[in-house]
């Protein structure tokens, strides 16, 4: 059931928060458009997610379900859904490392902010620090969101333990500290996915508001939306991966051999999920170790 859940979530992500085309334009597509494309059951906001993921579903073929099984998902033209990009990038801030990401094509943003890298803003061991930028980044995507020059989908934060500077993207993480990282995230995602400022009681102590709570998106009659999100955040990537390219072996087929799953994974990564995070990306490498039966 829980798994159920997560895939009806997403699917309706794609059409509850409008995601615009696979290649960012100065004039972004969205689905349920009139007078032709808005009759859908999915495109009924007052219905609940489950049942307007439901109804997307019973739409689509088995060749259009296929075809969204990549980051490039293809459109749907006769139920007016456009292509879209689920890899976009910001790590500390927006970046055109990922595809949905464009600062060209004729759109009015030629430029985002550019935080530390996380390493550096993990080392003040600042929670609220951590949460602002989250959300600082946020409302930037937003924004690009909304002239089509970026998708509501982003693979940040990269939540791996720093274990070899070998690896090269050591900057990327929060550090070798399992406990650091997962905090970082919990505290980037919430400010990340949130979409309003006072969700919460604001303390003297911290000076900002919803410490610990989940921030959401305000609705049209200013009531709290729980079942939206400003943007989705994307964990990364699987525990253990600290290997790009090495001699023979490269990060797609190199096989971790891991003798620490289980409590790293837990401080790291299921602490995070469980918290704030909807998405976690399982990318390149495959890991053997006695806890195989847990990771599966």
């Amino acid at each position: 059931m829980v798994a159920n859940g997560r895939c009806l979530f997403f699917l309706l992500l794609f059409l509850s928060l409008s995601p615009s085309n696979s290649k960012p334009v100065a004039n972004p597509q969205f689905p349920c458009k009139p007078p032709t494309h808005n009759t859908y059951s999915f495109c009924n906001k007052s219905l609940t997610i489950t049942r307007r993921a439901q109804s997307l579903i019973s739409h689509l073929t088995l060749q259009e379900k296929i075809q969204q099984l990549s980051d490039n998902a293809s459109g749907i033209p006769r139920l007016g859904i456009p292509h879209y990009e689920w890899w976009s990038e910001s790590l500390h801030g927006i970046s055109i490392n990922g595809p949905g990401v464009s600062f060209k094509n004729g759109g009015p943003v030629t430029s985002a902010t550019g935080f530390p890298q996380v390493i550096v803003s993990a080392a003040s061991f600042n929670r609220t620090l951590w949460f602002l930028i989250g959300s600082a980044i946020a409302i930037e995507a937003r924004a690009m969101y909304n002239v089509g020059q970026a998708g509501l989908t982003f693979w940040a934060p990269n939540i791996n333990i720093f274990r070899d500077p070998r690896w090269g993207r050591g900057q990327e993480t929060p550090g070798e500290d399992p406990m650091v990282a997962s905090a970082y995230a919990i505290e980037f995602v919430k400010g990340f996915q949130g979409g309003h400022w006072k969700n919460g009681t604001e303390t003297e102590s911290t000076g900002r508001h919803g410490i610990g709570q989940k921030r959401v998106l305000l609705g049209e009659d200013g009531e709290i939306n729980d079942d939206k999100l400003m943007l989705s955040a994307c964990c990364k990537h699987s525990t253990a991966y600290d290997l790009e390219k090495w001699g023979n072996f490269s990060r797609y087929s190199f096989n971790a051999v891991v003798t620490c799953f289980l409590i790293q994974f837990v401080n790291s990564f299921l602490l995070v999920f469980i918290i704030v995070s909807w998405n976690y990306k399982i990318k390149y490498n495959s890991i053997e170790n006695s806890f195989d039966s847990i990771v599966n």
